[in-house]
């Protein structure tokens, strides 16, 4: 009886894990056929560590499996890659780390569950009709330096409070609550980032966007309902 519970538990352990591989190999599949393309396919120096791939992020879970790919709407990541040539002009061999992009409709919905009905709510968008990393034109991202160290942002990754909003830096600094060179850190995603065309959004340090309205998101482009 023993031998035949080990043999069952080991084929459920073997199942969950082929799940889990067969999910990522369909996410990849679906972002293709949605016309994202992967990041470091135009960018290869753009590094990648996807937070919701990993328990290192707001939920404590992984959201997206064995997934490990950056995947975004062509424009996005082609403007990425100028970013990352004018950065290291600028700062020879800094790089820009992604640490979400493209996101399944699917995870929104089990992200968001997280938050409803608390006041977290609003760093997260409603699954009805998806936010923009749900149509592929979002990615969060840093800059690490030649060393390979993420430069200090003021908080961390999904930092839910007043440290990840934009504006206030220096009134920071000057205060003692963000490290002195915080400021110019962030002045300097902020620069090279809108140089390509990108703007951040306000209560997030590490989210950019194209510089366009959700209402013209959703007409010009194919949600991840997946």
């Amino acid at each position: 009886m023993r031998l035949l519970q080990t043999l069952y538990l080991g084929l459920l352990i073997l199942l969950a894990l082929s799940g889990g591989i067969l999910r990522a190999q369909n996410y990849d599949s679906l972002m293709r056929a949605h016309g994202l393309i992967e990041v470091q396919l135009v960018a290869p120096r753009i590094q990648v560590q996807l937070k919701y791939a990993t328990r290192d992020n707001f939920t404590g879970a992984n959201m997206y499996g064995s997934l490990r790919k950056a995947y975004l709407h062509p424009n996005l990541a082609q403007a990425l890659a100028r970013a990352q040539e004018r950065l290291e002009q600028e700062h020879p061999g800094y790089r820009f780390l992604i640490y979400d992009a493209a996101r399944p409709l699917s995870a929104q919905r089990r992200m968001y569950e997280q938050v409803v009905g608390t006041p977290k709510r609003i760093y997260v968008a409603h699954p009805r009709r998806g936010g923009r990393h749900n149509y592929g034109v979002a990615v969060d991202l840093t800059i690490v330096d030649d060393r390979g160290r993420a430069l200090d942002m003021g908080s961390p990754f999904d930092h839910f409070g007043s440290e990840a909003h934009l504006g206030k830096e220096q009134e920071r600094a000057r205060a003692g609550i963000f490290a002195p060179d915080v400021p110019a850190n962030r002045a300097l995603m902020r620069r090279i980032l809108s140089a390509v065309g990108l703007r951040p959004y306000d209560k997030e340090w590490w989210h950019y966007q194209e510089r366009m309205s959700m209402p013209e998101v959703r007409r010009r482009y194919r949600l991840l309902d997946f």
